[in-house]
């Protein structure tokens, strides 16, 4: 009989060791995280942090600024802010939104507009330029100003400087060494009329920032260009250089605002008053001013620490001579009574009234003053699409938009081509007058009448007024008249007349004048 032997299989040590391994990667894969947990281990390892900056403080010394001195209410836009160096890649018109953001949290200073479905600036003028042009969208409010600059200068290691050295013992060697790179980054802003595009002399500013790298930590120092004004900053060490563009931004940002608005701006940075060129900025102001305009503010200021109980009407009189030469002895000025740039250093230079508005068309009218028990004084901006422009065609309907910086009770007319004045708000469509603070009232709005120039050539006018407390039954009876009819007055001046004498808490108010074309 014949057997068959079967052969001895040979031990292979690599075989049996490759064999462990994936019985134990088996085994392991049971301690796998489960696919439910994903969400959690995503999360982040810290919790976010608001970024406080190294002007936090200074814009909202700003924003209180623009609420003692009654800025309220200006729409602006901003182009993006290139970097014209192309390294330094970041949000730059982003970081300008929340600085304006900020400094118009109280006083709610500025409205930024985004404009972005008309492409730049200049299509955006052009567009508004041509009264024949297709309609503007409903609600659409045109900005007066825009901001527009760039990083225009970014100098990387301007200094760059190490140190080193060591000691050689039997046991060890013992080393150490320091190392420094310095560079420069400096920004441009300017600020523009929406219309015709014009920048505004003076109304600009180039500041620049250093940031200092070290071996442990990164700071900076901004400066203010022709102040002379220092400002030592600290930052992050991964995320220094956008820090300090934002920091730059914040700071230019201060700077243009403050001008454009005519407001002490240094104050916010700490810059005294005396600085040579803060004295030629402010000086600038009042040289800018009318005689009537710098009666008007001073009036306005000592009113507001109670040193002047009259008009606020631009015109000198006995009354505001007193007022001032008071003023100017208690200050240690010389007490003639007359208006001069030391009197206008003095009072910016401290927390009084109400400053000029440098509107880019008509000013609203000075506020008459207000009892008492008013929180604050009311202020009216009254606009239309049209932005400064105000031209229609004839049968180009117009729309307007109103707001108040505090709740009111508002009234508006209007004058057509042939001078006949009818209320047009409130009326039987919106009967209440009452006016949320900062919420846009929209005129004729969704009420079934619209506002249509007939005759070219003419000159319409829409005016309205703002009152702390509702003034209808108070109104003489040539205003009592149905809404959107013709009343019995003779021009808007007698309106705006008529409508103070029957409201004893005083209002505020904003006219618009409209160029009818063909």
């Amino acid at each position: 009989m014949l057997s068959i032997t079967k052969p001895v299989a040979t031990r292979r040590p690599g075989l049996a060791l490759a064999g462990a391994a994936a019985m134990s990667l088996l085994a392991s894969a049971c301690a796998f995280t489960p696919p439910e947990q994903a969400m959690i281990a995503q999360q982040p390892k810290t919790l976010p942090q608001r970024n406080i900056t190294s002007f936090s403080a200074s814009l909202r010394c700003m924003d209180d600024l623009f609420q003692q001195f009654g800025k309220t209410n200006y729409l602006i836009t901003a182009q993006e802010i290139p970097d014209a160096t192309g390294q330094v890649q970041t949000g730059t018109k982003e970081m300008l939104i929340s600085a304006i953001s900020q400094m118009s949290v109280k006083s709610n200073a500025f409205n930024f507009i985004d404009f972005e479905e008309y492409g730049s600036v200049f299509v955006l003028g052009s567009f508004l330029a041509d009264p024949g042009g297709p309609p503007v969208p409903t609600g659409f409010e045109v900005p007066n100003y825009y901001v527009r600059g760039a990083i225009t200068q970014l100098d990387s290691g301007v200094v760059a400087e190490s140190v080193g050295g060591g000691i050689g013992i039997e046991e060890a060697d013992i080393g150490a060494s320091a190392d420094q790179v310095m560079s420069v980054v400096s920004v441009d802003l300017n600020v523009g009329n929406v219309l015709n595009r014009r920048m505004l002399p003076g109304v600009s500013a180039n500041n620049s920032i250093v940031v200092r790298r070290t071996g442990q930590a990164v700071d900076g120092g901004a400066t203010i260009s022709k102040l002379g004004a220092n400002f030592n900053l600290s930052f992050n060490q991964s995320e220094g250089m956008h820090s300090a563009v934002r920091s730059l931004i914040e700071l230019s940002t201060i700077e243009i605002m403050g001008k454009l608005l005519q407001v002490p701006y240094w104050r916010c940075l700490e810059i005294e008053q005396t600085n040579p060129e803060v004295t030629a900025v402010a000086r600038s102001w009042f040289d800018a001013m009318s005689t009537s305009e710098q009666i008007s503010f001073v009036q306005r200021a000592l009113e507001g620490q109670n040193r002047y109980q009259g008009a606020v009407n631009g015109q000198m009189d006995a009354a505001t001579r007193d007022a001032i030469g008071a003023y100017q002895a208690e200050r240690g000025l010389l007490a003639d009574g007359r208006i001069n740039f030391d009197l206008y250093a003095d009072l910016i230079a401290s927390d009084l009234a109400l400053g000029r508005e440098p509107a880019p068309d008509r000013a609203p009218d000075p506020f008459i003053p207000v009892a008492a028990e008013i929180a604050q004084p009311i202020s009216v901006n009254l606009t239309t699409p049209r932005g400064p422009a105000h031209r229609y065609a004839t049968g180009e309907a117009i729309g307007l938009t109103l707001r108040t910086n505090a709740d009111a009770f508002a009234y508006c007319y209007y004058r057509d081509g042939a001078g006949r004045i009818a209320r047009i708000f409130p009326n039987r469509f919106a009967p209440d007058p009452y006016l949320p603070a900062r919420q846009p009232l929209y005129l004729p709005g969704a009420a079934p009448f619209d506002l249509v120039p007939e005759r070219a050539g003419v000159t319409e006018e829409v005016l309205c007024v703002a009152a702390g407390s509702e003034i209808g039954r108070n109104l003489p009876p040539s205003l009592q008249a149905e809404d959107l009819t013709p009343i019995a007055v003779e021009s808007m001046d007698e309106v705006a007349e008529l409508l103070g004498q029957a409201s004893p808490n005083g209002i505020a108010l904003s006219r618009v004048e409209i160029t009818v074309t063909n």
